[in-house]
């Protein structure tokens, strides 16, 4: 069988996308060749990548979705599996010559409510235009792929074939052994850090940590968002040296166990907003994976993983004090993050690991198959 994979908004390389998803349908036996914006073609581990230019803006993500259209339908896949919202349409165009999955990362509707370059008056509006768009869409691809039930029971009311993959790290890349030692107070933050996700809160909490423990020092590993913060932070370098935070930048997906193994203590200091109080964060799964004590948001999955687990403390969310008081006491509790660690990474290789998903993924391209013959 042949599949064609779809995104505007990742990288070709994506964790999700090619790390775990395109990987396991190569390795089942399916030709495999993803369409995504990047800066040439090449084939890497069996995986063929189609490049289309790189889209310089949000707009010109949907002026160029022709492209996209345009080199799918070359393809002439068994099946298209596309992975951003804003390819519906094409979806839609291409489900009348092949099958099509629909591949749902987050809550998009609610997400649009906080997105700062959206105007505020419009952001209702454009949620539930959204949400009554997607949804009338989904009854008519052969799948749909969401990321835990909550989001699963939605799109069951239109269309019967609905998947729950969760995004779990893979098992085989996080061979971290089970810490045996506390580490140095490394404070790490990864993935995509912004104000909804936490940035001004991890900035005010380590300007009182480091009053405490000057040899604190927190990583925030991943692209920076900075538009929409608080004109408070207008001097953000001032900010940063305060508090010895490090903005890393991106790093490479192999890179990230490294990043982990040198951390201390680990942040999800996400806000409560109505797609995060749904989400399961990956970043969750990987600091367990790594034996990290993690300090995170009372509330949704965060607080049930991190409760279900005993593998970190839970702070009142977006309060700064409570998330340095959470560090600070980590810090001076050696043992006990520790413990918490150790639970941690005794739970991902029981519960959160890729592997036991990824057969959830073959069986909806077996039964895909099926329907052909």
């Amino acid at each position: 069988m042949k599949v064609c994979i779809l995104t505007t908004a990742h990288s070709p390389f994506d964790e999700r996308i090619f790390h775990k998803e395109a990987k396991s349908l190569e390795m089942a036996g399916n030709e495999v060749v993803i369409i995504a914006p990047h800066t040439q073609n090449q084939l890497r581990d069996g995986i063929r990548i189609r490049a289309v230019p790189p889209f310089r803006s949000r707009r010109e993500r949907v002026y160029r979705l022709r492209d996209i259209y345009r080199a799918a339908k070359l393809e002439r896949a068994d099946v298209y599996h596309f992975h951003d919202p804003d390819l519906i349409p094409v979806g839609m165009l291409l489900q009348r010559r092949a099958r099509v999955i629909y591949d749902v990362h987050e809550y998009y509707g609610d997400s649009l409510m906080t997105r700062y370059w959206l105007p505020r008056p419009l952001r209702y509006l454009a949620a539930h235009l959204f949400d009554k768009l997607e949804k009338f869409s989904a009854r008519f691809f052969d799948a749909v792929i969401t990321v835990n039930s909550h989001m699963a029971g939605q799109f069951q009311r239109v269309n019967p074939l609905v998947e729950v993959l969760h995004n779990y790290p893979l098992e085989s890349q996080f061979t971290l052994p089970r810490p045996e030692k506390p580490k140095a107070p490394v404070i790490l933050y990864l993935g995509g850090i912004n104000r909804e996700r936490g940035l001004e809160v991890i900035l005010r909490a380590m300007a009182l940590v480091t009053q405490v423990h000057p040899e604190a020092v927190c990583e925030l590993v991943g692209p920076a968002e900075t538009e929409d913060l608080s004109a408070e932070f207008a001097d953000l370098e001032a900010w940063l040296q305060r508090g010895n935070v490090k903005l890393r930048g991106k790093i490479p997906y192999e890179e990230v166990p490294r990043v982990l193994e040198e951390s201390g203590i680990a942040l999800v200091p996400l806000l409560p907003t109505l797609n995060y109080q749904k989400a399961i964060p990956i970043k969750l799964l990987e600091y367990m994976a790594a034996g990290l004590p993690v300090i995170g948001s009372d509330f949704g999955y965060i607080e049930s993983i991190i409760s279900k687990n005993k593998c970190g403390v839970l702070f009142e969310a977006g309060n700064h004090a409570a998330l340095a008081q959470s560090i600070s006491r980590l810090i001076e509790d050696p043992e006990s993050s520790l413990e918490f660690g150790q639970n941690g990474w005794d739970g991902f290789h029981r519960e959160y690991t890729w592997e036991r998903e990824q057969a959830k993924l073959l069986r909806i391209y077996q039964g895909i198959a099926k329907e052909e013959q």
